[in-house]
């Protein structure tokens, strides 16, 4: 059990002063420090030589140091809570051979699995079968479903369901590019760079990195470079007690904020208070954006989209990406028009030619067709 804990949380980010950062990065660094007391609280627990009189005290700082992760690292999955649960009182050594054991440990397990990156997938997921293996030998398996997940995971060699997006290539008619080459730790999305050529124009640069608060998109940042002019814009996000985003705080260029409001509403939609007074809800159906109204303009969208798998779909918190304008939908989206009345071409059609597990690997995007703006390129895309 303990091996498994051992590796839930991970953190590279250097220390720096927290009152010079944002709130998100203040948060990382305090999931750092726990992340730290834990390892070290758990490595002494683990190394306990069975005198009673010495279980106590390190019980006691293991189970402090899961607090210390819970408040501030997050347990979305209540994982690290029922891991807890398992140390009761530490008054009296803890029995690995209990149900509630078995099931923290799986839990935890599954977590690694999930937060594993793509070239660790095989270790994760060999120790999240071990861990169900051992809950179905103490608990039981009454309805089959631990073995069903186990089968699932077969050999635990195949990573289908982490299909993710590693490079993509626009080209224009008159031979500019835009490639986009993108990072991951497991799913979850933590850096996109664009290389910009434009035909008679230097290169241009754009880095977006992505921070993470547990299981939540806590911080975007963006650098642009172009022609030696650097730009930093940063989006600091909130979300409410369910976990739905609510707010998105973007300073531009460390000088401009601007706050934009989410508000989740009963139907389903999605309404967007932009900061300047626009108003924006999405219609949201099967994990795809497909009515785009705005209240105070004539800026309404339309979308449809194929039935095949999206670019996007198994990015970690595809749903936030989306709303915050990104390309990241359960499906590809075949078309957009504009339906609120606009003076100005604005439409887009796009086909896709796909591989063998139905996600595209190219697409012809035409922009106005059929205007004096008509605009075409090609995109390329290879997946991990």
């Amino acid at each position: 059990m303990l091996f498994l804990t051992m590796s839930l949380f991970t953190c590279d980010n250097e220390p720096l002063e927290p009152s010079l950062l944002p709130q998100a990065e203040t948060s990382e660094l305090d999931c750092l420090a726990a992340t730290q007391a834990y390892s070290t609280a758990v490595t002494n627990f683990g190394n306990w030589d069975g005198n009673e009189d010495t279980y106590a005290p390190l019980c006691t700082l293991y189970a402090a140091s899961l607090q210390g992760l819970i408040d501030s690292c997050g347990d979305p999955s209540g994982s690290i809570q029922a891991l807890l649960g398992t140390l009761g009182d530490c008054s009296e050594p803890l029995d690995p051979d209990t149900c509630e054991s078995a099931i923290a440990n799986s839990g935890i397990a599954e977590v690694n699995l999930n937060n594993a990156p793509a070239d660790m997938y095989t270790q994760f997921c060999t120790g999240y079968v071990m861990a169900l293996e051992e809950q179905i030998e103490i608990c039981g398996d009454a309805d089959g479903s631990i073995q069903a997940t186990i089968d699932g995971l077969g050999d635990c060699s195949e990573t289908s369901d982490l299909v993710l997006p590693k490079k993509s290539i626009q080209t224009y008619a008159d031979g500019s590019t835009i490639i986009g080459d993108y990072t991951f730790n497991g799913n979850k999305l933590t850096k996109i760079e664009y290389t910009i050529n434009f035909v008679g124009e230097p290169t241009e640069t754009e880095v977006e990195e992505f921070t993470y608060n547990g299981d939540l998109l806590a911080q975007i940042d963006i650098v642009e470079n172009s022609a030696g002019f650097t730009e930093t814009d940063s989006m600091v996000l909130e979300y409410n007690s369910d976990n739905e985003l609510i707010t998105v705080t973007t300073t531009l260029d460390d000088t401009n904020i601007q706050i934009d409001n989410y508000v989740h509403n009963p139907d389903g939609t999605i309404t967007h208070n932009e900061d300047g007074g626009q108003v924006y809800i999405y219609t949201i159906e099967n994990g795809n954006i497909i009515l785009e109204n705005n209240t105070n303009g004539n800026n309404d969208y339309t979308y449809t989209y194929d039935d095949k798998n999206g670019i996007s779909k198994n990015i970690h918190k595809r749903e936030v990406f989306a709303v915050l304008g990104y390309t990241a939908f359960n499906n590809n989206y075949l078309s957009y028009i504009n339906t609120g009345g606009s003076t100005v071409p604005d439409n887009e059609n796009n086909t896709y030619t796909y591989n063998s597990d139905n996600y595209p690997i190219t697409s012809n995007t035409v922009y106005n067709q059929g205007s004096a703006d008509e605009e075409t390129h090609t995109t390329e895309y290879t997946y991990y």
